[in-house]
């Protein structure tokens, strides 16, 4: 709880430096940086299509920050000028009415998330002549197509192959695509950044190769038509949230290396009848099943030293567990 407090209080000092810092122009509030130039922090307006000036008060605009544009839901369209370096995390996240976007030759970094929630997003452009990143038929990649960072979410088409290249899915590389049905990660993927197939509600089963070692939290959280899916043995642990909301899942097996449960990891996947937890998991979060309202038994393994708060709470139908002695 310290923990929590001190990181909470550091959050709030940088947000109230930054909030000290900001000064408006427009419908926009900015921040001068460092190095002189100028960072857009907050759009405040409520306009269909925004140009992001060039030039403030003389300065430069080089950075869009995190969270800048964030549920702008009115946003169709926006042009980013030739002097933005830096996109960051979230920046446009939620921006509901977004249909495209095309990212200008000097941007050298974009952040996390940066798209996630754009549901009406067609297509994502890149200029020629970027450096460091690159548009595939509308799909956002890094210049050397080893990270897929976003395949917007109203692209046409049931069914994408991801790049042979690609070593690492960005979060939420393909959160909100309703339309995909399926989605073939090659085995050259190593990472799975979190919430990477959030929200993907026709998807109906999907393969992870064994060459995945790392997946964040929520990567198929309301994934409501998935079936089935293959759990590599790379994996030691199923994170926060992975599969929570998976309505249709009825079974689902954990690899023998996997170590942990992660809180709310199959949270409400009502159908979901049977589960093997393999002899090496050490610890079941909080919420971890919770409402799997179809399990009906479930052996915990001896090496299961602790399980967290509302762990099996709503699971009507179970009639028998076994708790290890530990």
């Amino acid at each position: 709880k310290w923990l929590l407090a001190i990181a909470a209080f550091a959050v709030m000092a940088v947000v109230c430096a930054v909030c000290a810092g900001a000064e408006t122009y427009g419908n926009f509030e900015y921040s001068v940086l460092d190095d002189g130039t100028v960072g857009i922090t907050k759009y405040i307006g409520s306009a269909e299509k925004v140009d992001i000036p060039k030039k403030i008060n003389g300065k430069s605009v080089t950075k869009i920050d995190w969270f800048a544009f964030r549920e702008c839901t009115r946003l169709t369209s926006v042009a980013i000028p030739n002097s933005v370096t830096s996109i960051g995390d979230c920046a446009f996240s939620g921006c509901e009415s977004l249909t495209n976007i095309t990212i200008p030759g000097s941007v050298t970094s974009i952040g996390n998330s940066t798209f996630g929630g754009c549901t009406s997003l067609t297509v994502i452009n890149v200029a020629a002549g970027n450096q460091n990143y690159v548009s595939v038929n509308g799909v956002l990649y890094n210049k050397g197509k080893t990270e897929l960072i976003c395949y917007p979410a109203e692209k046409k088409g049931n069914n994408y192959k991801i790049l042979d290249s690609v070593t690492s899915i960005g979060s939420s590389a393909f959160s909100g695509c309703a339309s995909l049905k399926s989605i073939t990660i090659p085995s050259s993927v190593t990472k799975i950044g979190w919430y990477a197939f959030k929200g993907c509600t026709s998807l109906t089963s999907i393969a992870i190769p064994d060459s995945v070692t790392e997946m964040g939290w929520a990567v198929f959280d309301g994934c409501k038509s998935l079936t089935s899916i293959v759990i590599p043995d790379s994996l030691t642990e199923i994170g926060d949230s992975t599969f929570r909301n998976c309505e249709r899942l009825t079974s689902i097996t954990i690899p023998d290396g996997v170590i942990s449960v992660g809180k709310c990891a199959f949270q409400n996947c009502k159908n979901l009848t049977s589960i093997t937890i393999p002899d090496g998991v050490t610890s079941i979060g909080c919420h971890a099943f919770q409402d799997c309202k179809s399990l009906a038994s479930i052996t915990i393994p001896g090496n299961v030293m602790e399980i967290e708060w509302y762990a099996f709470k709503g699971c009507t139908s179970l009639t028998s567990i076994a708790i290890p002695n530990g």
